[in-house]
């Protein structure tokens, strides 16, 4: 599912949830009780977590603790944080044996199995040992971002609380201030030039309750295609767009997942790079769809700096546990025709993300020149054809379904037979 399904790379602050070596004796001294375990889930997460997940996965552990259980301890389901997923793909519990954080469990999930991944990092100790006992405590926030550093894409997430700290500890109910405690920071890393390789459970792995969960019951294209053009808001993006196609240069809006207690999917404008024409397109962990438009001066279907974001959005979402067949790209040009490529059926680790240089000296000539794509006035068919031929023989996407979507939202697959143009199949 994504290379490294949690590579930590902990950023904790000395005033963090360290607290004096994470044992402040204010929080936890000797008096404390043991922490309170139980069989029933009832989430004490500042953040809104993937319940079905959580409870599928507690079911599997307590079915079969005697061959997971590896320390003494028991987990504590209701601090369990899914870090922002919501596919039933990732979770990490702590594990307390009395007042003490021993352990962490990672729990991700491969399609229909999930591995139970024993977690000893000191810092991540640390941090559920304040999290799970302090007196106060409060979100600052839960973000998603990606860079790009020596040929390889990071994405990363960062978990900020605060607590609660009295100015006199001898009355922890009067005055006080709140201070930054704790960071999490998560990051998968893939390489830029090479794809994702493919997933390695350590340990075995158990059958998920759920079947997979949301990843292994896709809708067909042409189901989800309908969903979003009855969706209000997706349609009020594309008609934006739509009004922007007479401009001289690109607009466009990335689209997320939801953050962690809201249930919207994030339609983000983006912006122009800075002298240029040209959208400035950054992914998250949670992104996975683009939209934008083109104006006269640009070819009225995909090109290929489009097909290279393809690409990596494929890759951010194979990365970060979301389902391919919800990835998507439209391009609104102003002929009218509307355009969206989807990521059914490819075959992702296959893929290989272009460098700039690539794109400017090769692709972009034998796109214009080899496949004739930068002849104006042509029919749509002539661009889906030669656009389908060049994505398939020169960027080497095999099975990216491609849809043309009217004014009236009805949509229909665009596909070759061999080098020439099959008759567009409607949607339903």
């Amino acid at each position: 599912m994504r290379k490294k399904i949690m590579l930590w790379l902990s950023m904790m602050v000395v005033l963090g949830f360290v607290l004096h070596s994470c044992v402040h004796d204010d929080v936890i001294s000797s008096s404390d009780p043991p922490l309170i375990y139980s069989k029933e889930y009832t989430s004490k997460s500042l953040w809104k977590e993937d319940e079905t997940y959580i409870k599928n996965v507690m079911k599997v552990y307590h079915e079969n603790e005697a061959q997971i259980k590896k320390v003494n301890g028991i987990p504590l389901w209701d601090y369990a944080m899914t870090m922002g997923y919501t596919d039933e793909s990732f979770l990490v519990v702590p594990v307390a044996n009395g007042k003490d954080i021993v352990a962490c469990i990672e729990v991700p999930r491969y399609g229909d199995q999930i591995t139970f991944v024993y977690d000893n990092n000191k810092e991540h100790l640390k941090f559920f040992q304040g999290y799970t006992t302090a007196k106060k405590r409060k979100p600052v926030e839960q973000t998603r971002e990606q860079s790009s550093m020596a040929g390889r894409l990071k994405l990363c997430s960062v978990t900020v609380v605060e607590m609660w700290y009295p100015d006199n500890e001898n009355e922890p109910n009067g005055s006080g201030h709140w201070e930054v405690t704790g960071y999490i920071t998560k990051c998968d890393e893939m390489q830029g030039g090479d794809g994702p390789s493919n997933p390695n459970p350590q340990g075995p792995t158990y059958p998920y309750p759920g079947g997979g969960g949301t990843q292994s019951q896709p809708q067909t294209p042409c189901a989800k295609l309908k969903i979003q053009n009855n969706d209000a808001t997706y349609k009020a993006k594309v008609d934006y767009l739509k009004t922007k196609t007479g401009e001289s240069f690109e607009y466009g809006f990335r689209v997320n997942n939801p953050p962690p207690g809201q249930t919207a999917t994030q339609y983000q404008q983006l912006s122009n790079v800075v002298g240029s024409n040209t959208i400035d397109f950054k992914f998250f962990n949670t992104t996975y769809g683009y939209m934008h438009s083109h104006h006269e001066r640009l070819i009225p279907i995909f090109s290929p700096d489009d097909i290279n974001t393809f690409i990596k959005l494929l890759i951010n979402a194979n990365n970060n546990g979301i389902p391919q067949e919800n990835v998507f790209m439209n391009v609104v040009n102003p002929d009218g025709t509307v355009y969206q490529l989807r990521g059914d059926g490819i075959d992702v680790a296959s893929l290989s993300i272009f460098d700039q240089n690539t794109i400017d000296t090769e692709l972009n000539k034998k796109y214009v020149n080899d496949y004739d794509l930068a002849k104006a006035n042509q029919s749509p068919e002539f661009y889906q054809k030669n656009f389908l031929k060049f994505m398939r023989d020169k960027m080497n996407i095999n099975g990216a379904k491609m849809y043309s979507i009217d004014s009236n939202g009805k949509s229909s697959q665009i596909s070759l037979n061999g080098n020439s143009l099959a008759n567009p199949i409607p949607c339903p």
